[in-house]
């Protein structure tokens, strides 16, 4: 009696477990409102966009690489040992011999300068396309903040599908425990009036122990499946949030949401060959740029500033500073550099015909899957509407199943048999609706 007690105690707690933790519930969330909160929320995704703004400022950096560079300089010098340079004699002293060198110094203890300097690339090969490179850059990555979108939304929308099964799978193995609990009540006291043998008691005892084995691991797994979902919305992975997370829809109700909104866009394959496409562009803009390494550097450089020399330290005689300035072009033609550049043009060349392949290769596979996922859809949804059609007919069948046993007809053996076929065509149906999902989702 007290074994018996022990159990209809654990089966209390099981039933009201459920009953508990509804009314804690405080995050009750729909399908579209579960995939808006994870692209406002999700730590990947903002992530993507951060290094969007990072591109987007990087392009504005190239472009100031054409701005003139102009910048203030100024040095100070304490000249330590002053250098003596040779000179002819006579140009000092008429009467000094033919040869005669004579040694001059030419600086001061003290020397300084200060001004604006100018450096300005009038033709530089290796900026000319810079700004049209980064900006493929910044394409790409708009691309991979869309394509990280669109694959964050499949990944919750499949979590979303997996808590929705597990619950109710939950929900039906609770049944299950509640039917199981109450069968094991009847064959205890058959088997104490000795109307069943010692076997069917212990039967109808291990049927009771599979059910709560089972409950317990769909319980698992509905904690399992809230944490991932949680995770992917970006939400704080606690125990009180996962106690609290509801979610709206059943698998009918998710069923026909997702086949209402199912549209064969194929969203991220269109942005993979999009993106495809600007790396091969950004690839033959690389050999434009390389082949033009072969041309010359034109660049302007000016000075405007001021000089002082003396021997003493007087930087605010203004008689000291004298003025200083200049402006000039210069040329800086490759020579040596031409035999790297054609080696560099060579692999850039090669490097495209591999872009160039690698869409090719994308295009041939969105082709591909678009086929097969279409095929795999409509196969997926005859599959779930049999599947769920053999166990609406279990059920039905259970509870004349059921009426024959109590009428005695059929043994408790053949009870449990049925049972057990109900519970496998119920886990085929639940499969059959996650396959589904994630066609609904591929497409």
């Amino acid at each position: 009696m007290i074994y018996t007690m022990r159990k209809i105690l654990f089966l209390y707690v099981i039933l009201f477990s459920t009953a508990a933790f509804a009314q804690k519930s405080e995050m009750l969330l729909t399908l579209e409102e579960a995939l808006d909160y994870a692209v406002v929320h999700s730590p990947t995704l903002n992530v993507e966009r951060i290094k969007l703004k990072e591109a987007s400022i990087e392009v504005d950096e190239k472009r100031l690489h054409h701005v003139p560079d102009i910048f203030l300089s100024g040095d100070l010098r304490r000249n330590l040992i002053i250098s003596a340079t040779p000179v002819p004699a006579h140009a000092f002293d008429p009467t000094a011999q033919e040869g005669e060198l004579i040694y001059l110094k030419f600086n001061t203890k003290w020397n300084s300068s200060t001004g604006l300097n100018l450096n300005y690339d009038l033709f530089n090969p290796e900026k000319i396309n810079s700004v049209a490179e980064q900006q493929h850059q910044l394409n790409i990555q708009e691309y991979d903040t869309q394509i990280s979108e669109e694959e964050l939304k499949e990944r919750v929308a499949i979590a979303y599908a997996e808590c929705v099964i597990a619950e109710e799978q939950m929900q039906m193995l609770k049944s299950d425990t509640a039917y199981y609990s109450e069968f094991l009540n009847n064959a205890n006291q058959l088997f104490y009036k000795e109307r069943i043998s010692l076997s069917e008691r212990n039967d109808a005892h291990s049927s009771y122990n599979e059910s709560i084995m089972n409950f317990l691991e769909a319980e698992k797994i509905v904690k399992e499946r809230r944490v991932q979902l949680l995770y992917l919305l970006g939400i704080d992975v606690t125990k009180d949030n996962i106690e609290s997370l509801l979610l709206h829809e059943n698998i009918s109700a998710l069923t026909e949401k997702m086949e209402e909104n199912t549209s064969v866009t194929y969203t991220i394959s269109s942005l993979e060959e999009l993106r495809q496409q600007e790396v091969v562009d950004l690839a033959g803009m690389r050999i434009k740029s390389a082949s033009l390494k072969y041309a010359p550097t034109i660049s302007l450089q000016g000075y405007y500033g001021t000089n002082f020399y003396d021997n003493e330290l007087s930087l605010f005689n203004n008689n000291l500073w004298r003025g200083n300035s200049y402006i000039g072009i210069s040329l800086r033609v490759p020579i040596t550099q031409s035999l790297s550049t054609s080696k560099e043009v060579s692999r850039l060349r090669l490097h495209k015909q591999i872009e160039a392949e690698n869409l090719r290769d994308i295009r041939n596979s969105v082709n591909k899957d678009r086929l097969n996922n279409l095929s795999l859809l409509q196969v997926r949804k005859e599959s779930y509407r049999l599947s769920r059609e053999n166990w609406q007919m279990s059920m039905q069948n259970s509870e004349a199943i059921q009426m024959q046993y109590e009428k005695g007809y059929i043994q408790q053996a053949d009870l449990l048999n049925e049972k057990l076929k109900i519970q496998q065509f119920r886990q085929k149906y639940l499969q059959s609706a996650y396959d589904l999902f994630n066609s609904f989702v591929a497409i």
